[in-house]
C-alpha cells in the first residue's frame, strides 16, 4: 500500500515559515518608510519560484557571509508576506478582506515572481466569485490584466463585461484614466453593444479628459485646440465605424469636430451621406454586433437567458453566441406607463416581442414572450411557443421562473383595452397575474403595479 504523505510534508515545510532560525536569505522589501526584512531559505525559494531560481544563482546573488541579500523595493511588505507564506505552505486565503482588497497587487507581484500557478488560481477565484467586486473596480482589473500577459483570462473576462454593457463602462469615474492601448483594444471588438455614434462621443470624451485645458464649449475652440484633440484621438479613428452612423447623427455630433478627422475621411463621409454610396477608397468595416438596446430594467444576462428560453435551450447563450437582437420598441417611463394607444402604435404588428415589467416596490421582474404579434386581431391567439417568466432580482438571473404555455389556444389575448396580455395569466396594463393557461405561477399575488416596463422586438440575426 502506497502512503500519500503530501499533506504532512507541506505542513512540516510550512513550519519553516514560522521558524526560520536557519535561514540563509534576507529579502529587503518595500520603500521607505514602509519597509520590512523577510528571512527565508534559498532551497524553498528556488524550488517554488523561477524568479528566485535565477535571483539566487551564483551570477546574481549578493552574499554577506553566509547570508544572501535580495531587494524587492517595488513590492509592498504586506503583499510579499502573503506571497511568501504561499511559497512555504501552498495556501492563500483569498476570501479574507485584507487579501480581497489587494487582488491586483497580488497579481502584479505574482507575475513578477513568475508564480504561474498562483496567478491562475487568483484569476480563477476572481472570475468565479467576485463578479460584484470586478464591476465596482472594472477599470483597475482591466488595466492590470492588460499589462500582464499571464492575466489574459481576467482581461478577456473584463472585456466581455464591457462589450455586454459599454454604456456603464464609459460612465465610470475612472474611465478617463484608461490606458491608450487598452481603449484601442476595446474599440476593435466586433461584439460591442453600443451605437457607433455613442462610441465616437466617448472617444472624444476620453480625448478631452486627457487635455483638461480645452474649453468645455467647442464653439470657442481655436485651430490649435482642434489640433490638440486630433493628435490625441488619431490612433482611435481607424477603429470607429463612421459609415454606420446616420446622416443626422453625423451632422449634429461629428461635423462640429470635422477638423479632428483626416481630410480623406471627411471627404468620404460627405460623399457617403450626400451621394448615398460608399466611396471606393473608404475602408469599410462591418457593423458591430449588438444584442440589445440599452435597458434601464434588465442586464445582458437577462437577455441571454431570455434568448435561450426562446430557443428552448437548457443553458443561457453567451453574449457572443446570442442569435437574437432585442430592439427596444417602448419604455413605460419614457412613452407612457399606462398608455395603451401608444403601446398599439409602437408595438403592434412588429412580429415576436418580449415584454419585461419591473414590479413596484421590489426588485422582481415579470414578463412574457409573444412569438406571434400584438394587435393582429382581437381575442385569443394560439401559440405553442409563448412563455411568461419572473426574475427575483433585476440585477441577476439566479432565481427565476419559466412558465411555458399549457393551453396554446389561450396563449395570447389581444384587446383594445387593458386586458391585453398572456391569456389571463399576465395582464400588465390591468395589473393582474393569475395562473390559468400557463404551467407555473410567476407571482405570489394576483395584483401588482408597474414601476416601469420595456417591450423589445426580437430579431434573429442572419447566419
Amino acid at each position: 500500500m502506497t502512503l500519500n504523505l503530501e499533506k504532512i510534508l507541506l505542513t512540516e515545510i510550512g513550519q519553516l515559515y514560522q521558524n526560520a532560525d536557519d535561514y540563509n536569505v534576507q529579502i529587503h522589501v518595500g520603500q521607505e518608510p514602509n519597509t520590512q526584512i523577510f528571512r527565508a531559505h534559498s532551497v524553498i525559494l528556488r524550488a517554488r519560484s523561477p524568479y528566485f531560481r535565477a535571483a539566487l544563482s551564483v551570477n546574481w546573488a549578493k552574499t554577506d557571509g553566509n547570508i544572501i541579500t535580495l531587494k524587492k523595493p517595488n513590492i509592498s511588505p504586506n503583499i510579499f508576506e502573503v506571497i511568501l507564506k504561499y511559497i512555504y505552505t501552498g495556501n492563500i486565503p483569498l476570501e479574507e478582506t485584507n487579501i480581497r482588497v489587494n487582488y491586483t497587487l497580488l497579481l502584479v507581484a505574482a507575475d513578477e515572481l513568475a508564480l504561474v500557478d498562483l496567478i491562475d488560481h487568483i484569476q480563477s477565484h476572481i472570475i468565479k466569485n467576485e463578479s460584484e467586486l470586478i464591476r465596482r473596480n472594472l477599470i483597475e482589473f482591466l488595466q492590470v490584466s492588460s499589462r500582464h500577459e499571464a492575466c489574459h483570462p481576467l482581461q478577456s473576462h473584463c472585456e466581455d463585461i464591457i462589450c455586454q454593457n459599454p454604456t456603464e463602462f464609459f460612465k465610470l469615474e475612472a474611465f478617463p484614466n484608461l490606458d491608450h492601448d487598452v481603449l484601442i483594444n476595446i474599440l476593435k471588438k466586433d461584439y460591442f453593444n453600443m451605437k457607433e455614434i455613442d462610441v465616437w462621443e466617448n472617444v472624444t470624451k476620453w480625448g478631452r479628459a486627457q487635455n483638461p485645458k480645452l474649453n468645455y464649449d467647442e464653439s470657442k475652440w481655436t485651430s490649435n485646440d482642434f489640433h490638440v484633440l486630433k493628435e490625441c484621438i488619431a490612433p482611435f479613428i481607424p477603429h470607429i465605424r463612421f459609415f454606420d452612423i446616420s446622416g443626422p447623427e453625423y451632422y449634429n455630433k461629428i461635423y462640429p469636430y470635422k477638423k479632428v478627422l483626416p481630410k480623406c475621411l471627411r471627404d468620404d463621409l460627405i460623399k457617403f451621406h450626400v451621394g448615398k454610396e460608399l466611396p471606393l477608397r473608404a475602408i469599410y468595416t462591418f457593423p458591430r454586433i449588438r444584442s440589445f438596446d440599452d435597458s434601464t430594467i434588465i442586464t445582458a444576462k437577462h437577455f441571454e437567458q431570455l434568448s435561450s428560453w426562446i430557443d428552448k435551450k437548457k443553458e443561457p447563450y453567451s453574449f457572443k453566441m446570442n442569435p437574437y437582437e432585442f430592439k427596444l420598441l417602448m419604455r413605460g417611463d419614457r412613452d407612457g406607463l399606462y398608455n395603451i394607444k401608444e403601446f398599439q402604435r409602437r408595438c403592434c404588428k412588429k412580429g415576436p416581442t418580449v415584454i419585461v415589467i419591473k414590479v413596484t416596490g421590489s426588485k422582481r421582474l415579470i414578463g412574457g414572450y409573444n412569438p406571434v404579434e400584438w394587435c393582429s386581431s382581437k381575442g385569443y391567439l394560439s401559440s405553442r411557443d409563448s412563455f411568461i417568466f419572473s426574475f427575483d432580482d433585476n440585477n441577476n438571473v439566479t432565481n427565476s421562473i419559466l412558465s411555458r404555455v399549457k393551453n396554446p389556444d389561450c396563449a395570447i389575448f389581444n384587446s383594445d383595452d387593458d386586458y391585453i396580455g398572456f391569456g389571463s395569466d399576465l395582464e400588465w396594463f390591468s395589473g393582474y397575474c393569475e395562473q390559468y393557461n400557463y404551467h407555473e405561477k410567476i407571482l405570489n399575488q394576483s395584483d401588482f403595479a408597474m414601476e416601469n416596463f420595456e417591450v423589445f422586438q426580437i430579431i434573429r440575426r442572419p447566419i
